[in-house]
């Protein structure tokens, strides 16, 4: 009884920003948490209120999290007056979260990789939270290796991650809530976005969307079926220059479980390599085309899952409309390869990986 009184007394942060993928994983260990301890308090950190209110508004409401908005820029692996610029949007940003942090006062955070997510770790750290950061891809990016230093304990997807962090590194697999969606979510979604009746593809490159992307696939669709269905999640500002075409429609953001609905009903899936999209597509057992980001760590994704035969991967520079089209039709065509391809993904990740951080969370918080 004792420790219920001290677990509901506790507020954990969730720090999400950037695009989708980084704020999946938070969000599901704070979901499983809950059903450990009801009554916890939850606080949702992003940085783009427009798109998160989009994609987790129902998650949010689930939890009962209060959210704040704190834009803290970003750091580009290449030259950019930006850098500059937002250098001094980070500062700021540590400064505010540590008065809101003041007042506050969480007891854990929870981050899985977000840029935006260093201030409010570091600065949730000096005010003596504790920090989890969950590792989702098999490359360390930037802003977990900036936040590294100052966690408690990391979770990681895949075993080669322990290397990466030591002992505080504890293999779980990445959090999702795929498993939650309802049969009643994916005829409401089939009816909304119309499909169902043809072959089904569904396309997207994240979140906020993948411009090479885009571009391949608009210079695919003339050499795909004209009566298959297409969806295309584009990402916001990024599919004005989507061609018309019957039966493919382009869509800029989705709410989560319409993304998850839509992804559980296609044939085939075409997708960036984040782990957030993978994850999702490995618990739904989906065939799936990987054009990762260029020169990013999602080609070690994609790379990990193309030597297990769990998905096609392309090479965006090498690629054009007329191959890929081809390369898809082919997949459709065979249906043995799909369900191979199925079969192999569906492998790729444990499906307890929520409940397995959630405990560690409420070990966490009893220290």
């Amino acid at each position: 009884m004792e420790n219920m009184k001290e677990d509901k007394e506790k507020l954990i942060v969730i720090s999400g920003g950037g695009t989708g993928g980084p704020s999946t994983a938070p969000l599901a260990l704070a979901s499983a948490y809950s059903v450990l301890n009801p009554k916890a308090h939850f606080l949702f950190i992003g940085n783009d209120q427009e798109l998160e209110k989009k994609l987790f508004d129902e998650a949010l409401k689930m939890l009962g999290a209060d959210y704040i908005s704190l834009p803290a820029g970003k750091w580009r692996r290449y030259f950019s007056i930006k850098n500059f610029i937002d250098f001094f949007r980070i500062i700021s940003a540590f400064f505010r979260v540590s008065i809101i942090f003041y007042r506050r006062r969480p007891d854990l955070i929870i981050s899985a990789g977000s840029f935006a997510s260093v201030p409010v770790v570091w600065a949730g750290r000096l005010m003596g939270a504790k920090i989890l950061i969950h590792q989702q891809d098999i490359r360390p990016g930037l802003a977990n290796r900036l936040m590294a230093p100052v966690a408690h304990k990391l979770t990681v997807t895949f075993e080669k991650s322990l290397k990466d962090y030591g002992d505080r590194a504890v293999l779980i697999g990445n959090p999702s809530e795929v498993g939650k969606l309802t049969e009643e979510q994916r005829s409401n979604a089939a009816a909304n976005y119309r499909v169902g009746s043809h072959p089904f593809i569904f396309i997207t490159g994240g979140a906020s969307g993948a411009l090479g992307l885009n571009r391949l696939v608009y210079s695919a669709l003339p050499y795909l079926p004209a009566d298959w269905d297409i969806i295309h999640l584009s990402g916001r500002g990024k599919g004005l220059d989507a061609p018309n075409r019957p039966n493919y429609r382009v869509v800029e953001n989705l709410a989560h479980d319409d993304f998850s609905a839509l992804l559980s009903l296609a044939d085939i899936v075409i997708t960036r390599s984040g782990l957030g999209v993978l994850t999702e597509l490995s618990l739904a057992a989906k065939p799936t085309v990987l054009v990762p980001m260029p020169n990013s760590h999602q080609e070690d994704n994609a790379e990990y899952f193309k030597s297990r035969a769990a998905a096609l991967v392309l090479n965006e520079k090498e690629s054009n409309g007329e191959d890929f089209a081809e390369i898809i039709v082919d997949l459709y065509k065979h249906e043995g390869q799909r369900m191979k391809l199925s079969a192999n993904i569906a492998m790729m990740m444990p499906p307890d990986a929520a409940v397995k951080g959630a405990k560690i969370v409420k070990e966490m918080l009893a220290k």
